[in-house]
């Protein structure tokens, strides 16, 4: 079976009503952004290696008398080398010029996606549901810079019927995944329900929990999947749950999101059968994750399981030249906890938060279905 035949809504390309319409010139912007990210990424980004291996290394080497033995030598190494910061550089405005191309057409098309979230939002047919809750706190790393270089972050709030979060988080979504490999599915839920079906095959969840669900784009897919289940996605941005409701109805399916913290919900003890997570602990920081975890053992019933699909950067499983390219990600491309999370030992975290160690699991590195990697952390509650 391939990855997403059974998904629908988990394809990066599914359309729908809420995307912002893009006009011709728009799309060849975006196509040129495409271009530039693919060639950053192909050559400037694997001649890092290159240089690293046959001048930076033996340059170091020759005044040192060994080689960077931690990742801050290897910043203070590579740092002055004119190919690493045009590299460094381009990486930068690529995701700069991505978010610019996909903003113009998204705000061009604002007041429409805004009135067709609110008549969604409002509508007496919706099949979910939308809790917001103006006292939920956001969390100072959430704000603190803008993830990802989105405009505004995903604590974008401007108005009751703001959706621009949300739209700008999907649109930005759509085009990283055409760059990654035109035409490819950069489908997290997809891989990571195939990976529910193939090692809990009698899993029959009747509700399910996706915790920073940001614009639902990975929750849809689980109502998809598993139609009898009762489906709940909480994130703490309003602005991307407005969207995330109204995309959801648009799709057809029934998903209750609310406005609440992962790392202290008001659901009670045992509520659900299956928690899952899509790059989410990449984006917090390391308490912040150790209390999710926490947080997710209690929700978890009595064989309930806990899945969370992210990147894989386990500075355990990589040379220190791999590292190393993680970590430039902190310093230079707004991926603040990137450190944080390179540096957990996932297995064990797992124990601390409380699930049995023999239950507890970290999978190998697996493919989506064009170029991506994506790995999975979780545990089954006794």
């Amino acid at each position: 079976m391939r990855l997403n035949e059974h998904l629908v809504t988990a394809d990066r390309s599914v359309r729908h009503d809420l995307l912002a319409r893009t006009a011709h010139d728009a799309e060849a912007r975006e196509r040129y952004v495409l271009s530039l990210k693919n060639l950053v990424r192909k050559e400037f980004e694997a001649g890092q290696k290159t240089l690293y291996e046959k001048k930076v290394e033996p340059d170091f080497r020759k005044k040192r008398g060994r080689a960077p033995a931690s990742i801050e030598e290897m910043h203070e190494a590579m740092k002055g080398e004119g190919f690493h910061q045009m590299w460094s550089a381009l990486t930068v405005t690529g995701q700069e010029l991505m978010w610019d191309a996909v903003g113009d057409s998204v705000q061009g098309d604002l007041p429409r996606i805004e009135d067709l979230a609110r008549a969604l939002r409002k509508s007496n047919r919706k099949l979910g549901s939308l809790t917001l809750n103006p006292a939920v706190k956001m969390p100072a790393y959430i704000g603190l810079i803008d993830i990802h270089g989105q405009p505004g972050g995903y604590e974008l709030n401007e108005s009751e019927d703001d959706v621009l979060a949300g739209a700008l988080y999907e649109a930005g979504g759509n085009l990283y995944a055409r760059g990654i490999a035109i035409g490819a599915h950069d489908s997290k839920a997809g891989a990571l329900v195939a990976y529910l079906r193939r090692e809990f095959p009698d899993a029959a969840p009747k509700r399910i929990l996706d915790i920073g669900c940001a614009a639902g784009t990975n929750t849809v897919p689980w109502a998809e999947a598993f139609p009898e289940a009762e489906v709940h996605g909480i994130d703490v941005g309003a602005g991307l749950l407005r969207y995330a409701q109204a995309r959801a109805e648009a799709l057809g399916h029934a998903v209750h999101f609310a406005q609440q913290n992962g790392e202290k919900t008001t659901y009670p003890n045992g509520f659900f059968d299956l928690i899952v997570s899509h790059n989410l602990f990449h984006e917090s920081p390391l308490a912040a994750s150790r209390a999710i975890l926490r947080e997710a053992k209690r929700l978890l019933a009595p064989g309930g399981v806990l899945l969370n699909l992210d990147v894989p950067a386990q500075n355990a499983d990589r040379d220190l030249f791999q590292q190393y390219l993680g970590d430039w990600q902190t310093l230079y491309n707004a991926e603040p906890c990137w450190r944080a999370y390179a540096g957990m030992d996932l297995k064990a975290e797992l124990t601390t938060a409380g699930f049995a160690g023999n239950l507890s699991f970290v999978s190998k590195e697996k493919k989506l279905d064009g170029p991506g990697h994506w790995m999975v952390f979780g545990a089954q509650k006794p």
